[in-house]
């Protein structure tokens, strides 16, 4: 059977009924395929030429004016016809040569049809071997697509890949969203692509399918196979998004038992998070993000929840192995896993991190007010819930010690948290009587800055001058206000051991107002 050739020029005219054809002019055209037939005997030119038809006419239409073939060659090109049949010696009786001459040009073959021939027959034998090969394709694209669909079910797209390949002729790959090469053919990496089709899932473009040749006009064939893969390649992108979602999901359901400490059973965590890709190592710890201008349920808006999805999908992105990340109520929770078992390690890491966020969201650099808590070490999984309690409580301390401090680590705020734990002990109550409660009255008085001195003081172990530097006063101006300070409360600052009296005191000023739900 011949349908499994082109129909074209050359072709037709070995059929029985154009056997005494005779081609005038255009015969490099021979090989143009022929998709549709029509016949003109009006002398409109324009609006109802297809690409690839043939036209066949008496020559009516400009028996008066030749010239009419000459334009009507120029609409078959434009319109991307293929040829033009011609009944000689019925009403006109030789082809002017400026239309010979554009038939050579344009390669549209011209030929004389012998009189005898109608036009009925002519059609009829025409549009069965036209249809004959659009059936004989609609058969093969099928039977690709079929074969296409059973490999992306099948999960097997490099062999789709390579289907794709040998169909078309050339090197052939599929390329994700971030411009990697997922599958090709064996030799893709040595050639440039030069075509890629978008392929698309809704409106967004998961990938592309990338072939090192352009398809010519008339390989309709390959254009539709080329259009069933990157149909076919859009299920297998649905098919990994799904995945993926159903991936994190179960990801984000472990780290939240995880980090709410329901589960103690380190066996079965340990191999719960092997299977859903939760980082593994010799060491974990906890690291909190949060937003202190939004911290307050009540504040909590559009943008601070677009933020944190944008973190977490940064924190999460793949290729990074040792850490994941949660969003738990107003907080950010990233589970870490490390070789390194010291708090200077931790930080460095933690600086890395905000720093990349902060680039990467604008959001956050616009603000200036996210801040990270650290928890310790622990060597199981079952104890990292007490990181993330501890890395809680460095936050929540920070927010009332140190509110400039970006980065505080749980083993920086200790003493606080041991205090926390004794407060309203007597002892304490009385040291904040006799030494802190005086000097705020005063201040609260008099509109001075006395308490603010005395903490920097204490902080920057007695060192007087990078006391004023950080006041931005004169050092004169920092002994004359702690010169005050003694008198107020009756001591010498200069005593260790009432320093010592007066730090803690302070530590437990600064965390008196931290209520019990911020450290959990």
């Amino acid at each position: 059977m011949e349908n499994n050739k082109p129909f074209t020029v050359e072709r037709l005219l070995q059929l029985p009924l154009f056997k005494e054809a005779k081609i005038m002019a255009g015969e490099s055209g021979i090989s143009k395929e022929i998709y549709y037939i029509d016949s003109m005997e009006t002398p409109t030119l324009t609006g109802f030429l297809r690409p690839n038809e043939l036209i066949l006419t008496t020559g009516y239409s400009f028996r008066h004016d030749p010239t009419h073939l000459s334009r009507l060659l120029d609409e078959m090109h434009r319109a991307g016809g293929t040829a033009i049949g011609i009944k000689m010696k019925r009403f006109i009786h030789e082809v002017p040569q400026d239309a010979l001459d554009k038939s050579n040009l344009y390669g549209i073959p011209l030929f004389d049809i012998p009189l005898e021939t109608t036009f009925i027959d002519m059609t009829h034998t025409v549009i069965d071997q036209i249809l004959g090969r659009q059936a004989y394709l609609l058969r093969e694209v099928r039977e690709v697509n079929q074969q296409f669909t059973n490999l992306v079910l099948n999960r097997r797209t490099t062999e789709l890949v390579v289907l794709i390949g040998h169909l078309l002729g050339c090197e052939a790959a599929v390329i994700n969203e971030a411009g990697e090469v997922e599958s090709s053919t064996t030799q893709f990496g040595g050639v440039d692509y030069v075509e890629k089709r978008p392929v698309q899932v809704g409106s967004r473009i998961m990938g592309y399918l990338a072939i090192s040749r352009k398809l010519g006009e008339q390989e309709h064939f390959e254009e539709m196979c080329l259009d069933h893969a990157v149909t076919v390649l859009a299920i297998e992108f649905t098919i990994r998004q799904s995945q993926q979602m159903q991936r994190e999901r179960e990801q984000e359901s472990f780290l939240v038992e995880l980090f709410s400490g329901s589960s103690h059973q380190e066996d079965l965590l340990r191999y719960r998070a092997q299977q859903l890709g939760i980082p593994l190592g010799r060491f974990y710890y906890c690291m909190v993000l949060q937003n202190r201008t939004a911290t307050d349920k009540q504040s909590r808006d559009e943008s601070l929840s677009r933020m944190y999805s944008i973190l977490v999908q940064r924190v999460n992105k793949p290729g990074v192995y040792t850490r994941k990340a949660v969003v738990i109520s107003d907080s950010l929770i990233i589970l870490c896993a490390t070789v390194h078992d010291s708090a200077d390690k931790q930080r460095a890491e933690a600086e890395q991190l905000l720093g990349e966020l902060m680039a990467m969201a604008e959001e956050i650099s616009a603000s200036g007010h996210v801040c990270i808590g650290i928890g310790g070490i622990r060597e199981l999984l079952s104890d990292v819930p007490m990181s993330r309690q501890e890395a809680h409580k460095a936050m929540a301390i920070s927010l009332h010690t140190q509110p400039k401090q970006k980065i505080v680590h749980f083993h920086e705020v200790l003493v606080e948290d041991l205090l926390l734990d004794t407060a309203g002990h007597p002892v304490l109550t009385a040291l904040t009587s006799m030494l802190i409660e005086p000097i705020v009255a005063y201040d609260k008085e008099y509109g001075t800055e006395l308490l603010a001195t005395v903490h920097a003081f204490l902080r920057l172990g007695g060192n007087t001058k990078r006391v004023a530097e950080e006041l931005f006063i004169h050092r004169n101006s920092v002994l004359y206000r702690l010169d005050r300070v003694n008198e107020i409360i009756q001591n010498d600052l200069n005593d260790p051991e009432v320093r010592f009296r007066l730090d803690v005191a302070m530590r437990v000023w600064k965390t008196k107002d931290i209520h019990a739900n911020q450290m959990k």
